[in-house]
Parts: structure tokens; C-alpha cells; sequence
């Protein structure tokens, strides 16, 4: 009779205990639940589909009905082509940002699919992001200050992270 080797018996064990341990689910590749749920201010659920063979994949992380984060990552075959229908999303309303991915800009749109969602789209070579973000701060509501919107200046940090990652 074979000896079994006790670490893989210890694993076991922990998969029978409790099946999470050993349950593979899918993770976002550019953001974690945590960094998240922090971001939307508090424990997030978080699903990940579209997954291609590229790389691609919608991300959501959501907070109950109240708070929700998208991150969608497209890989285009012709940049230029493809990646001026991502921009046009945000309309003539957009806002150039710097130093994120390239030619990234954020916008609220009021009209379609997207209206009132804060959205920030760019670029990082030839692979287009998309970061939809729908957010109602009932506890505790930033305070604007003169120049800027602090839930801006957080999105902009996620959209740092979405951008970064892709590098």
C-alpha cells in the first residue's frame, strides 16, 4: 500500500471542511474585491464574465442595489479605428485626464444606457478600458471642495490601477 504524503491529506481535510478552500473562482485581473469595497464603501460582490482567450473581461462589483463598479477591457485590432467608438460613450462632455493609460477621459453621460454612471475610458496599447461607476454616498457623503470632486479624485485612482495593471 502507497503512504499518502500528509500535506496533501491536511488539503483534503480542508476541502471536505469547508469547499471555498478549494472552489477556484474567477478573479478580476485588475482589481480585488477589497480594494473595491473600499472604494464603494463596503463588502462588494463581485462577478467576472466575457473571459477571452486575450485576456478580456468585464469585472462588476456591486453594493446591494445602492453602489456599482465596472471594469471592461476590450483588446482591439485596429486601435484608431476601434477605439474612437469607446470615447464617443462620453459625447462631447468628456474631460481629458492625465498620466492614466493613453487618451483616457471621464464623463457623465445623460442619455443612454450609461446616463448619470460616472464613466472613465482609455487605452493602454491596443487594449481599450471602460470603467463604469454608479455610486450613492447615503452614510457619509464626501465634501466637495473648490476645485474638485473627491469621488473623482477616487475614481481617478481606480482608473490609475485599471491602467497600471494592464502594463
Amino acid at each position: 500500500m502507497r503512504r499518502v504524503p500528509w500535506p496533501l491529506l491536511v488539503l483534503a481535510a480542508l476541502c471536505f471542511a469547508n469547499s471555498a478552500v478549494c472552489r477556484a473562482e474567477p478573479v478580476c485581473p485588475w482589481m480585488n474585491a477589497a480594494t473595491a469595497g473600499g472604494f464603494l464603501g463596503g463588502e462588494v460582490q463581485s462577478a467576472i464574465s466575457g473571459v477571452t482567450p486575450d485576456g478580456d473581461a468585464t469585472c462588476e462589483f456591486s453594493l446591494g442595489s445602492r453602489s456599482m463598479m465596472r471594469i471592461a477591457v476590450y483588446t482591439m485590432a485596429q486601435t484608431h479605428k476601434e477605439f474612437s467608438g469607446y470615447l464617443a460613450l462620453c459625447g462631447t462632455k468628456a474631460v481629458a485626464l492625465k498620466g492614466i493609460g493613453n487618451e483616457a477621459v471621464r464623463c457623465v453621460p445623460t442619455s443612454g444606457k450609461s446616463k448619470g454612471n460616472e464613466l472613465i475610458i482609455g487605452r493602454v496599447r491596443n487594449r481599450a478600458f471602460v470603467i463604469a461607476i454608479k455610486a450613492e454616498w447615503t452614510a457619509h457623503p464626501p465634501t466637495p471642495t473648490k476645485t474638485r470632486n473627491p469621488i473623482s479624485d477616487d475614481s481617478e485612482n481606480i482608473a490609475e490601477q485599471v491602467a497600471g495593471s494592464m502594463f
